[in-house]
């Protein structure tokens, strides 16, 4: 049969991120029924299914290497590729090039792959796409900040959802507030927010528990829309459940706190000037060290300067709309505050300090806390 690449392409290449190779080995299935087709990708922790239409009626199914098959596509460079069987290969045709890929076999019979599926749903509602993207693009920042830190827990690989937001915590915080029609609970991992890329549109989301034949009790999540499948099992009890309430609980406070100091930003401003001293940074520390890079902030009624250890500055006007009530001095990992701009599409934030401990930046329903470094 042939395929259009692109539209696969872009399927591939967002389930290629969710993948976890140095982990668990994951399958992929191939499965055509009449005019659809089907890639259904499983490591038993997580399940996803994304169906193409196809242009005739075709019968094809094959399980492969799912890390093989899906970076493979993701190079194709023609506008189309063949797709076949071979005896047990599936055969890849693309302009003159050629590819084989084995398809796996368990006791002389092509492999299953389980779908992960809720028997007793316990919460159904449908999700706004916009606060999957916004988990996804705002929250991820967050959890993205962890990856550079020795000493990180499980908990701070997490998202927290609840009815009223999503909570996530490493070094600082991110609250990103919006509403969901039903109360829920819940701990995603990273794996499974990264295939939120895959939904263009509201999701269908169901919620459950079922209880395996030795007793024990799976959490089970399904977010769906017409083309795209994405379920997962979760480990969301509720010890680690009333483990995160005690940071999220103290992110809460700091956000409502009163400080002297809240300055109004430019967004584009503020992220060009950190560009720019990121510039002399990298070139002076290897690249291990770039996730924490101190740098001094003198705020004024009038300017918000940072100055890096190398004696470069850069001074950002204060907006109207702030409060300065004097001069102030703290030190922040610049890093930390590239991240928090990269996921702002506003065209201003909120910053707000004074209390010789953290900073907390406002745009929109995100708020994040980026805690104070001791100063030299």
């Amino acid at each position: 049969m042939i395929l259009k690449t692109k539209e696969f392409k872009e399927a591939t290449n967002k389930i290629l991120l969710a993948l976890d190779s140095d982990k668990n080995a994951s399958n992929l299935e191939i499965v055509a029924k009449g005019q659809a087709l089907y890639l259904n990708v499983t490591n038993k922790e997580f399940y996803v299914s994304v169906k193409f239409a196809l242009s005739e009626e075709v019968t094809f199914r094959a399980v492969v290497d799912a890390s093989v098959f899906l970076t493979l596509i993701s190079g194709l460079t023609t506008d189309e590729f063949s797709l076949d069987i071979k005896d047990t290969t599936v055969v890849i045709k693309a302009g003159k090039s050629s590819y084989k890929i084995a398809m796996i076999y368990e006791n002389e019979a092509l492999m299953t792959l389980p779908v992960i599926y809720i028997d007793n749903k316990t919460v159904e509602m449908p999700i706004k796409n916009d606060i999957l993207q916004s988990i996804l693009n705002v929250n991820s920042k967050e959890i993205q900040k962890g990856k550079n830190l020795i000493n990180i827990n499980e908990l701070q690989k997490l998202y927290y959802v609840d009815e009223t937001g999503c909570f996530t915590f490493t070094t600082g915080a991110t609250l990103n507030k919006f509403e969901l029609e039903k109360p829920v609970k819940l701990l995603l991992n990273d794996r499974i927010v990264k295939l939120f890329r895959l939904f263009k549109d509201d999701v269908q989301f169901s919620l459950g528990q079922d209880k395996l034949s030795d007793g024990r009790v799976r959490t089970k999540v399904v977010f769906e829309t017409p083309d795209t499948y994405v379920a997962a099992i979760i480990n969301c009890d509720d010890i680690l459940l009333s483990k995160v309430q005690g940071p999220c609980t103290a992110t809460k406070r700091f956000i409502s706190e009163a400080y002297a100091h809240s300055l109004v930003l430019s967004v584009n401003a503020l992220s060009a000037a950190v560009s720019r001293l990121l510039l002399f940074t990298k070139t002076s520390i290897d690249k291990a060290n770039m996730s924490q890079v101190k740098v001094d902030i003198t705020i004024t009624p009038d300017e918000f300067i940072i100055k890096d250890s190398l004696g470069n500055s850069e001074s950002v006007p204060v907006e109207n709309g702030s409060f300065v009530s004097d001069g102030y001095e703290m030190a922040l990992n610049l890093s930390d505050l590239k991240l928090v701009l990269e996921s702002c599409k506003n065209e201003h934030i909120t910053l707000n300090c004074g209390n010789h401990r953290s900073i907390v930046i406002t745009r929109g329903n995100v708020n994040n806390l980026i805690p104070e470094m001791k100063a030299n």
